[in-house]
């Protein structure tokens, strides 16, 4: 964990805000991974980060603030980069690229995103409806890729989204990374057989 140069340094107020933050967001992402939600303390946390208490405290006002601010800030990155789906294409193809896009970020960062799937259900009330509301802006993304309006295809995408999460969430919790990655082919397939691409639909149709 990267730590601020001894002595003096050209970095501004900000930048060493920043520079504080994100290690104290590593150092809770390590620990909890370690020791789970409960068993984790302040002390952990500031211990791995190589930042005072009084530094702790001074952007955080306690473990459970720490973890939703670390929480909030996964979830900013997560949402732009899988929501941010391409033009062109049907949308099969735009639903492709989210999904990779998706499972490329998981497995890049598999630690931070093992604490913040799994840990959330003992992290409390607060937690558990963040995680909710980002499940449901990837069902709000899903839904606008398929053009989804009716009942039954918004519900489509509820399932598709939740089913990947909870692959997802397995695969973190057994530790397997490539397992991550590996779900793309079997979550495509499942979108496939739940015919929200009509233009796909209409073509398996046209065999039968």
């Amino acid at each position: 964990m990267e730590r601020l140069p001894a002595g003096r340094h050209h970095m501004t107020r900000d930048e060493v805000a920043a520079h504080q933050r994100r290690r104290i967001f590593e150092a809770m992402a390590t620990v909890m991974a370690e020791k789970g939600f409960a068993n984790t303390t302040v002390s952990d946390i500031i211990t791995r980060a190589h930042v005072s208490r009084p530094t702790f405290y001074e952007y955080f006002s306690s473990k459970q603030d720490c973890f939703m601010a670390g929480y909030a800030r996964l979830q900013e990155r997560m949402v732009a980069t899988v929501v941010a789906a391409p033009r062109g294409g049907t949308p099969m193809e735009r639903f492709e690229v989210m999904l990779g896009a998706y499972l490329a970020a998981i497995a890049a960062h598999p630690v931070t995103s093992r604490v913040y799937l799994v840990e959330t259900y003992a992290a409390g009330a607060e937690a558990m409806q963040r995680r909710l509301r980002m499940q449901g802006a990837f069902v709000d993304g899903v839904a606008a890729v398929f053009a989804a309006r009716s009942k039954r295809d918004v519900f489509a995408c509820q399932s598709l989204v939740a089913t990947t999460s909870t692959l997802v969430t397995q695969a973190l919790i057994d530790g397997d990374v490539a397992g991550v990655l590996a779900l793309h082919e079997p979550i495509l397939a499942l979108a496939a057989r739940l015919h929200l691409d009509r233009s796909v639909a209409r073509a398996t149709d046209a065999r039968l």
